[in-house]
């Protein structure tokens, strides 16, 4: 695992980072991480469960995925346990991961929670600069470094992107920040009474881990439940 790392030259002032969309939910991976890097940061981004699961249906389609290219969202979401298995293995994925108080209770058994930060999705998009700051100070990194200057939003592409030394926008690729067509209402209202309970529990959580705010996306989910 460690050869994929450049050797640390300097452990005090050198960050290794590495990120993977899969590994906050898994059963085993606390424990594994733990084992191996126990003094390890931990970074976790959380948006709505009810969008990040039509973000990821999305994302297998465009990847290819036969099961998200053949069914609609509300089918695979819908899908009992008596479906063909890659119709359950696909439903899985889009609707587990946003359990995030369940899983973020996980990795709080392995490690403490002065090792997690908790980004807010929506505000690293409408806000980088300040969320990456904030970053910056839970990982004690000195001197900080000025966002400000080196990120612009890109009205074209909808995202705040790189600033070059040609003071231009440099943009990931087409692959990132995809649009695709709004979800159906009948899927929202079906994925919000469905993670009602989680997020109930992830503002309970976020309070005991003293969170001065709860995340504007949290407070409409759980607004828009109680009003369907």
């Amino acid at each position: 695992y460690m050869s994929f790392f450049p050797a640390a030259k300097n452990e005090s002032s050198r960050y290794l980072f590495e990120k993977s969309a899969t590994y906050f939910d898994g059963e085993l991976v606390p424990r594994r991480a733990h084992a191996l890097l126990p003094k390890a940061k931990l970074i976790t981004i959380l948006l709505s469960p009810a969008r990040r699961a039509y973000s990821w249906y999305q994302h297998t389609r465009v990847h290819g995925d036969p099961v998200a290219n053949n069914y609609s969202f509300h089918a695979v979401i819908t899908a009992s346990d008596t479906a063909p298995k890659p119709l359950r293995d696909l439903r899985n994925r889009c609707l587990n991961p946003g359990k995030y108080a369940q899983h973020l209770e996980r990795w709080l058994s392995y490690y403490l929670p002065q090792q997690l930060h908790i980004i807010d999705g929506e505000q690293l998009r409408q806000n980088p600069i300040e969320t990456l700051h904030e970053l910056q100070k839970f990982l004690k990194i000195s001197p900080i470094f000025d966002y400000s200057s080196h990120l612009r939003y890109d009205p074209k592409k909808g995202f705040f992107c790189q600033v070059t030394n040609e003071d231009r926008t440099k943009c990931l690729g087409k692959s990132k920040g995809r649009q695709y067509p709004p979800m159906e209402e009948r899927s929202y209202k079906l994925l919000q009474r469905y993670y009602l309970s989680h997020n109930t529990a992830l503002v309970k959580l976020l309070k005991r881990l003293g969170s001065r705010t709860i995340p504007q996306w949290l407070k409409d989910d759980l607004t828009d439940t109680v009003m369907t």
